[in-house]
C-alpha cells in the first residue's frame, strides 16, 4: 500500500495593529472543534501550497491575499492512522479591504499575541504564530 501524504496549508494574517486573524472552529466534524485557529485547509489534487492557501482564505473569508513568505513547515505521522501529514504556514497580506465574510467556523476575531494564551487554540497554529511573532522564519520540523 502506498503511503498517503495529506497536505494542508494555513495563513498568518495580521491587521495594521499587528493582531492575528483567527477563526473559532465549528463544534463538530473537524479537527480541534471549538478551538481558535488560522484559516486554511487541504490541497486539491495537483494544487500547490501557494495556490491552496490563497484559495482557502478566499473561500473561508472573502479576502484576497498575497503570500509574503513561508514561516513554518511540519511533517508528521498521524497517530493510529497510516497517513503522513505535511502542513505549511505562510505569512500573508490582504490585498483587498480587510472585511471578513465568514463562510466556515463559528466566528472570527483579531487578537494580540499576548492574548492568545487565554484562548483554546490549535497547538500547531500557536507554534507557528509564536515563530512569526518572534521573527523566526522558515522553520521545518519532522516527527
Amino acid at each position: 500500500m502506498k503511503n498517503v501524504m495529506l497536505k494542508s496549508t494555513k495563513a498568518l494574517i495580521t491587521d495594521k495593529k499587528k493582531r492575528y486573524l483567527l477563526q473559532l472552529r465549528d463544534n463538530a466534524r473537524c479537527y480541534y472543534p471549538d478551538h481558535w485557529g488560522l484559516f486554511g485547509g487541504h490541497l486539491n489534487k495537483n494544487e500547490t501550497f501557494l495556490k491552496a492557501v490563497r484559495r482557502e482564505v478566499k473561500e473561508e473569508t472573502g479576502l484576497v491575499i498575497k503570500v509574503r513568505r513561508k514561516i513554518f513547515e511540519v511533517k508528521f505521522k498521524t497517530i493510529g492512522l497510516k497517513k503522513k501529514r505535511k502542513l505549511i504556514y505562510f505569512e500573508c497580506i490582504v490585498e483587498n479591504k480587510l472585511n471578513v465574510y465568514l463562510t466556515e467556523g463559528q466566528k472570527y476575531g483579531f487578537f494580540y499575541f499576548k492574548d492568545l494564551k487565554k484562548l483554546k487554540m490549535i497547538p500547531l497554529d500557536f507554534v507557528a504564530i509564536s515563530a512569526h511573532h518572534n521573527n523566526i522564519n522558515n522553520v521545518s520540523l519532522s516527527y
